[in-house]
This record gives structure tokens, sequence and C-alpha cells, in this order.
């Protein structure tokens, strides 16, 4: 159970600092409330991922499998399938998080319009010296 709440923990950091960037665009209070079930979907999917890079970084994205006694065969891990499928979505996901930024254009994305996009491109992380 402290797994879970550490976990939880996680998550909930991650939303925070999303719902925080947001707020800096000056969103429309309707259109944040909106964003949260995606807020909240953005965080899981992040804390996973990076659960799921550490398992993968340990052992691997294939395994030696057998059904059959005697032979055996590489296979793709379940971790990596999972990673592979949740990076899709995760990304997807993101672009509806861009989408509520305003005026959407990459080029005329405001000075926190580009501290939210370099947060999710790191995953989330805060690290890079408070740029």
């Amino acid at each position: 159970m402290q797994k879970d709440a550490a976990r939880d923990k996680r998550i909930k950091k991650v939303e925070s600092q999303l719902k925080r960037l947001l707020k800096s665009q000056n969103l429309n209070p309707d259109k944040l409330k909106t964003a949260d079930g995606v807020i909240r979907r953005v965080a899981f999917m992040q804390v996973t991922l990076e659960d799921l890079e550490a398992d993968i970084n340990e052992k691997g994205t294939t395994e030696l499998f057998s059904q059959t006694p005697g032979i055996e065969y590489q296979r793709e891990r379940p971790a990596s399938a999972i990673y592979n499928k949740l990076i899709k979505n995760y990304s997807m996901v993101c672009k509806q998080i861009f989408d509520l930024l305003p005026d959407n254009k990459a080029s005329e994305i405001p000075k926190d319009g580009e501290k939210l996009m370099r947060f999710i491109a790191r995953g989330g992380s805060n690290d890079g010296g408070g740029k």
C-alpha cells in the first residue's frame, strides 16, 4: 500500500503542476474545469510511463519465452507493449491540452505556453534549472 500512496502522490504532483501551468495561460475557467479530467489522465499516464520506463531500463524490451519444453524464443515483454500503446495515447491527450492554449499556433504561443510544452516534453519533471 505504501507504493500506491507514493504513486498517488506523484500523480497529484503532476496534476498540480499542469493545473498551475494552464492557469497561468489565463484560460476561461469553464475551459479549465473541462480540462480537469484530461489533466488527471495525463498525470496518470505520465507516472505510468515513468514506471514502465524504469522497468524497461532494468529488464529490457524482450524476454526469453517458452510454452513448450525445450523451445524458447525472444518475445516483446508485456511492459514494453503496454508502454508503446500508452505513449501514443499520452501524445494524443497532450495535444488536447495544447489545443486549450490560447491562439494555438506554435509560433505565437506565449512564454508560459512554451513552459507548458517543455514541461510535457520532459515528462513533467521540473528539472531544467528554472527554465
